[in-house]
């Protein structure tokens, strides 16, 4: 992964990001070029894996920001009916061109997660994989609401998120509290099933920004084959 900034000791500020512009050119931010964003790991998330051979998939899945349909993909392979929305428009056209690469039936569109429109009452799962800590905490209460509109009862949704602990600095645009989780996955909508820490998956940034991130109080840890994990709450709730 390449990485040209004019000022390579200064941690990018997230909440800068051009996502479809990242996907088109490799543009994170101005002054900041990558050859593949971190969250495109190539293969589906181990978390999602882990839930999913759990029993915490169950009929058609949204897998909302989907991004380059890694989740999506395998969700599909395992024999769920998916769709796979994102607010990038270049993202849903790179994953529809990778599922289709492997024959894999998945229907990917473009999609605001904070309105949904279109969705009501349709799904069983939605699984929302580094999304909610994208959103600032209007689109955060807006993005949870509209779940409860498009999951039918008994659903089940699933979020990864940065913890708002300071763990995150220096890479997470809206890092997010326990209690907000908490308030906002509450009676009378949902029943919190499952709420811990984890670690979640990421392609390694280039060596100069990583110390940065790190002096900055930032917790990036790099497993045996050079990739990040980096520190995530893992949440799931039950529509009522």
């Amino acid at each position: 992964m390449d990485l040209m900034t004019d000022n390579p000791v200064t941690p990018i500020d997230p909440t800068d990001i051009d996502f479809d512009r990242a996907y088109r050119d490799g543009t994170l931010m101005e002054g900041v070029v990558l050859d593949r964003m971190p969250w495109d790991i190539g293969e589906p998330q181990h978390l999602v894996v882990e839930l999913e051979a759990a029993g915490q998939f169950s009929g058609e899945v949204l897998d909302i920001g989907c991004g380059l349909g890694n989740n999506s993909v395998y969700l599909a392979t395992r024999g769920y009916r998916v769709t796979g929305a994102d607010a990038a428009p270049t993202a849903i056209e790179q994953a529809r061109a990778r599922a289709a690469e492997r024959n894999i039936p998945v229907t990917f569109e473009v999609a605001d997660a904070t309105t949904l429109t279109g969705y009501d009452g349709r799904f069983d799962t939605v699984l929302g994989s580094s999304l909610l800590h994208c959103l600032d905490p209007a689109g955060r209460r807006a993005h949870v609401a509209a779940l409860a509109r498009i999951l039918r009862p008994g659903a089940r949704v699933i979020e990864f998120c940065f913890p708002g602990d300071g763990l995150t600095q220096g890479y997470s645009p809206f890092p997010i509290e326990e209690s907000e989780l908490r308030t906002l996955f509450s009676d009378p909508d949902w029943t919190l099933t499952t709420f811990r820490r984890d670690r979640i998956d990421a392609v390694a940034l280039p060596g100069t920004f990583l110390d940065t991130v790190r002096e900055a109080g930032g917790d990036i840890q790099l497993d045996g084959s050079g990739g990040m994990t980096l520190p995530t709450w893992v949440l799931v709730a039950t529509r009522n």
